[in-house]
């Protein structure tokens, strides 16, 4: 079935329409029935539902002048940092195991679009991508798509990451088909199989990570479950929306009129809300980073300029000013306290 999620940003349709006009076809036409203009894939807070999306995968296959790694093209240049909090979560698991279950927990905020499970029998884990409810003429983009952009998280948590003993299963019984997309992508496609899935070798499940991150994992976490409340429907305060859209890009300098524009406000109206609840722009902004700031320098071991980046600073030097206003401590003091003995 579709994943349904709320808007979501226009970065997959935006390289949809860079594929296609490397293949001649010619973007505008992709974008027919959608809603959308050419000139709406640049702006930085655009956003749109799942079925324009899907309308144009629906567009481009068929005037594609080529059936063949379609969604390959447009996966490969779907970059981890395109996925926000739910791929800085992803890519801070201690396991592969973990990554999984919790890119599977938290896919409504991804840009997946078919249902994503996990699971696992016989020395194999299944990475599976229900397509029911998505056209038939969509199958073989959306699947190529999934599988290739797990297999760039895959790289990305594990260096050389070693794709033998991985495989792609599809429905589609086409032979020609399976045998150039595995050309393509460089793993096995196994046709006619009862459902679509990346099937991965159990014995990587379990090795430990490089790149594991507990406290950031642990604040990645917590706010992927705060948006998921906000993504089903509990509507939370606009402070709470604030927060979230912050989090979201918590890497990049960010200002209340960018926020604004991504909650479809106007600036001036989100200022009032916000002060109708007693807060302001500034002190949410300066409290999420200052928060996550302090717990990666209590428990991740990383040095201040490394925070700094982290949480969206391009001169560690600010990042310290702010961070002794908020806490009365130098970030080196707090990373230099001694750590409390752990219970029993």
């Amino acid at each position: 079935m579709i994943v349904r999620t709320s808007m979501r940003p226009v970065t997959s349709l935006r390289l949809l329409c860079d594929a296609a006009a490397e293949l001649g076809v010619d973007p505008a036409h992709c974008l027919e029935g959608t809603g959308i203009a050419p000139e709406d894939l640049n702006a930085p807070t655009a956003h749109l539902a799942i079925e324009q999306e899907i309308r144009a995968i629906e567009n481009f296959a068929r005037l594609a002048p080529t059936r063949v790694g379609l969604g390959a093209a447009v996966g490969r240049r779907l970059h981890v940092n395109a996925f926000g909090i739910w791929g800085f979560a992803v890519l801070t698991s201690p396991t592969l195991r973990s990554a999984l279950e919790t890119s599977v927990d938290y896919v409504k905020l991804s840009l997946v679009i078919a249902d994503m499970t996990w699971s696992e029998a016989d020395g194999w884990g299944y990475l599976n991508f229900d397509m029911a409810g998505l056209p038939p003429i969509t199958h073989r983009f959306v699947l190529e798509r999934h599988a290739v952009v797990a297999m760039t998280f895959i790289r990305e948590l594990i260096q050389d990451a070693d794709f033998n003993g991985f495989a792609i299963e599809t429905t589609d019984d086409d032979a020609d088909y399976t045998r150039d997309l595995s050309a393509l992508i460089g793993v096995p496609v196994a046709a006619g199989r009862p459902g679509n899935a990346l099937t991965i070798p159990a014995a990587m499940f379990d090795e430990p990570l490089p790149k594991s991150d507990p406290a950031t994992r642990q604040y990645c976490l917590d706010q992927c479950r705060a948006l998921l409340e906000q993504v089903d429907g509990a509507l939370p305060p606009w402070s709470q929306k604030v927060r979230d859209a912050v989090v979201e890009a918590i890497g990049s300098e960010q200002r209340i009129e960018d926020i604004a524009d991504r909650l479809a406000m106007t600036e001036r109206t989100l200022r009032r809300r916000l002060a109708d609840e007693g807060t302001s722009f500034r002190d949410l902004y300066t409290d999420v980073r200052m928060t996550l700031a302090k717990e990666l320098l209590e428990t991740a071991g990383l040095n201040v300029e490394t925070v700094a980046w982290r949480v969206g600073y391009a001169e560690p030097a600010s990042f310290a000013r702010a961070f002794s206003k908020k806490f009365g401590k130098t970030p080196g003091e707090v990373r230099r306290a001694p750590r409390p003995p752990h219970a029993p």
